[in-house]
């Protein structure tokens, strides 16, 4: 082969690896949008911060295997991806944080840790306040994300049923009850105040209930959480509404007849995100392992491996066969 010859084959072999190396991301690809290394130094800037704050190793403990620094940018990365991940989604259908929600959860850590300490801690790791707000602004739309995703997979008539069997949880009762000795009695005190006034069942129970105080207190309880009453009261107070009288209910303290004085209920709307969250880890990771799958997902496998289904970067340890050469350069 000439020399000619073999300086053109060289030149051809450098061009296509050039090429090649254009089309790997710097740090990591999610779809069409790249994740450089000025933004990950900027992601683990932020997460330094928040590990400041709250006095614990950024990104969790390393591994004695990899070096200082590789743990952080992982987790820094991790909240990189998964945002690239939900962010469309979350345009699409109107969940994004507004920036004055991302302010009051700002000011909530301002306030564990004073503006003060806020300030510096900030000023230390070279961001600032609105780079903050915008993670916060991030962290919110996922959940909301988490949420969106879980209902649709649940479904709305599961969740309100959740929310029927929770009710106690949802509920604040004000109410009056007779304590008595045996079932006999209570039903002989039901028939006497089912259809009777508060006064009327007060003036009851300061003759005939057990409770102790009950001859100056009328049976009266207050307004409570009904979750904050044994299960048995509970349900039978819930199911009450305000001036009706129970049937004899059976709890570990003795029978009890109950008056409901009024009730608040938390409406479903406002509650659902509460129950939505216990449900969400496997709908929500089986939406992240389609994701990964429609949008395609590289990570520079310096950083470690990355997990679908929680579009995350995981340690790749050195058991692993095809676990690359541990390196921290962010």
């Amino acid at each position: 082969m000439s020399l000619r010859r073999s300086a053109s084959l060289a030149l051809v072999a450098l061009a296509l690896a050039g090429c090649a190396g254009m089309n790997r991301p710097e740090v990591a690809r999610v779809g069409e949008r790249d994740v450089s290394d000025a933004e990950l130094r900027h992601a683990v800037a932020l997460q330094k911060v928040l590990a400041d704050l709250q006095g614990a190793p950024c990104g969790g403990q390393p591994t004695a295997e990899e070096p200082a620094g590789l743990a952080c940018q992982r987790a820094a990365l991790s909240t990189e991806l998964l945002w690239l991940g939900v962010r469309d989604y979350a345009e699409e259908h109107d969940l994004t944080a507004s920036t004055a929600d991302a302010e009051q959860a700002v000011a909530g850590l301002e306030a564990q840790v004073g503006e003060d300490g806020l300030a510096q801690a900030l000023s230390a790791r070279g961001v600032t306040r609105d780079d903050l707000l915008e993670l916060g602004r991030r962290i919110l739309t996922e959940n909301a994300v988490r949420r969106a995703v879980t209902e649709e997979r649940v479904g709305t008539d599961e969740i309100r049923a959740q929310y029927e069997q929770r009710a106690a949880e949802f509920t604040t009762v004000d109410a009056d009850h007779i304590l008595l000795a045996s079932k006999a009695e209570a039903e002989d005190v039901y028939r006497r105040v089912r259809g009777a006034t508060r006064e009327e069942f007060d003036a009851e129970a300061r003759k005939s209930s057990t409770e102790p105080g009950a001859k100056s207190s009328g049976g009266r309880l207050g307004s409570n959480p009904a979750s904050g009453y044994v299960p048995e009261f509970a349900q039978a107070v819930v199911a009450l509404e305000p001036g009706e009288v129970s049937r004899p209910v059976q709890t570990q303290f003795g029978w009890h007849v109950i008056y409901l004085v009024d009730k608040q209920v938390t409406p479903f709307e406002d509650v659902k995100p509460q129950l939505l969250d216990p449900l969400s880890t496997e709908p929500f990771q089986a939406w992240l392992e389609e994701r990964a799958e429609d949008l395609g997902v590289e990570v520079d496998p310096r950083f470690g491996r990355f997990r679908p289904s929680r579009f995350s970067v995981e340690a790749a340890r050195s058991t692993d066969p095809d676990a690359p050469e541990p390196s921290a350069s962010a």
